[in-house]
């Protein structure tokens, strides 16, 4: 994949460089700098990387600068600490992890938090059952019988959103606290019944405690996860959203070379 970092407001300075660089419409090309708050969006994706090698070329000639986004670049959970239990202490935090492993980090070390809402869809087979008026049986039957049931086989759309957050230490996997995967008894006296307020508190909390910390909540909002993904990558995509801001935020947002 390639992605294209743009200041805040500066997206349509770049419109008619990127059109001709990807060979696209001013109107397909600004769609893709549209996030007022700016980069990192995805500009393009190629099955073989010579093309996106060739594209960033062609970006370079233009004035632009590509990132170049492999599939070895996408976080996924296998490289995060996914957090299970949490406390926070005067200087830092102390976490294990759902596979029992800890972790102690100062919240001193922590150079980025980003905060989003992750939403799982999934489309299943299901049989509805809806009672329907028949004539014919309505006169076989002297008005007895007035209806029939008929069956329809559907696809049925579901989603399930989890929000999350993640902490960046130099040299160490994020830490990922997943709303719905969190126990939250370390709170104390300021637990909440629900697991939305108790999330909400401990975001809170840790903003309160990271004020060096960059700060990031665009991918907590659908329109701005889309900006970021750009055309054709949706909500299975999120990994690469979060990668691609990470890497800016993080001041490691090279072009490609």
């Amino acid at each position: 994949m390639i992605a294209v970092h743009y200041p805040p407001g500066q997206g349509e300075s770049l419109v008619a460089p990127l059109a001709e660089a990807l060979d696209k419409t001013p109107y397909e090309a600004r769609a893709r700098l549209s996030d007022p708050e700016g980069g990192p969006a995805v500009v393009a994706r190629y099955g073989e990387i010579e093309q996106a090698w060739a594209c960033a070329g062609r970006l370079r000639s233009n004035g632009i600068s590509p990132l170049l986004l492999t599939p070895e670049d996408v976080e996924t959970d296998e490289r995060r600490f996914l957090v299970r239990s949490f406390h926070l202490g005067e200087h830092g935090i102390t976490a294990t992890s759902r596979r029992g492993e800890s972790a102690e980090i100062e919240y001193r070390q922590v150079g980025l938090f980003l905060r989003g809402t992750r939403i799982d869809e999934k489309t299943e087979l299901k049989t509805t059952e809806q009672r329907k008026f028949s004539i014919g049986r309505a006169v076989l039957t002297q008005g007895l019988i007035m209806s029939k049931t008929v069956r329809k086989l559907e696809q049925v759309k579901t989603s399930d959103r989890e929000d999350f957050l993640q902490l960046y230490v130099e040299g160490r996997p994020p830490l990922a606290f997943r709303s719905g995967g969190l126990d939250y008894r370390s709170l104390g006296s300021a637990l909440q019944p629900s697991v939305q307020a108790n999330f909400t508190r401990l975001a809170a909390l840790l903003r309160q405690a990271l004020p060096q910390a960059r700060y990031d909540e665009r991918l907590a909002n659908s329109q701005a996860r889309a900006r970021v993904l750009g055309p054709g990558l949706g909500e299975s995509h999120l990994d690469v959203a979060i990668s691609l801001i990470a890497r800016v935020l993080r001041g490691s947002g090279k072009g490609a070379s």
